[in-house]
């Protein structure tokens, strides 16, 4: 891919960041009073030998010997219709092929489905910064190189579970170079599954 290219992409994602922020802040002035939910998520997952768009595609995806487990607390400020808006800030220790810790700041736009579906819950995309407490050997092996900061993206899909206040989560988890954000062509997936809770 072109320079040209990568920096074109890359200002599509600082837009997509900008926007998340400017629509979730702008949107219900008048409930920032409002009582929220603390919203709490515990995960564990496997990551990937895959770019992303490979590791979405079952027949492509290839799991390594390397594992995430995670806790991530999140706080939604506004909702539009049937969008939230919202933080969370996410700590995950990596264990197997790689032994570190890293911590995650995604802001993120919550699709819920209506009410009369009963099993998928919502739809979530969430983007911010990814920080790691060591360089990633992963991301090294697949790579070339890396760095501790990169983008963190997250797609994820909520289903109801029977108790209430209690959820499981789908969750693909990526770090990125963010299409030449970073000087690094590098980034890492994994796939997880939680559980949440609405306090």
């Amino acid at each position: 891919m072109s320079l040209a290219a990568h920096r074109s992409i890359g200002q599509v994602a600082h837009f997509a960041l900008a926007a998340i922020l400017w629509v979730g802040l702008g949107i219900t002035t008048s409930s920032a009073a409002e009582q929220r939910d603390w919203i709490v998520t515990a995960f564990g997952g496997q990551l990937t030998n895959n770019v992303w768009e490979e590791a979405i595609n079952p027949s492509e995806t290839k799991f390594i010997d390397s594992y995430v487990v995670g806790l991530g607390v999140a706080r939604d400020f506004a909702q539009r219709g049937r969008f939230d808006f919202g933080w969370e800030i996410q700590a995950v220790g990596h264990f197997g092929d790689q032994d570190h810790f890293e911590f995650n700041t995604p802001v993120y736009a919550r699709f819920n489905t209506p009410e009369s579906w009963r099993i998928l819950k919502s739809l979530t995309f969430g983007l911010g910064l990814s920080y790691a407490t060591k360089v990633p050997s992963t991301e090294i092996e697949r790579g070339r190189d890396s760095t501790r900061t990169l983008v963190y993206w997250m797609g994820e899909m909520e289903f109801h579970l029977p108790p209430e206040n209690l959820d499981l989560v789908f969750r693909l988890h990526h770090r990125s170079d963010g299409y030449g954000l970073f000087p690094h062509d590098t980034g890492s997936n994994a796939f997880v599954l939680g559980l949440r809770w609405r306090h």
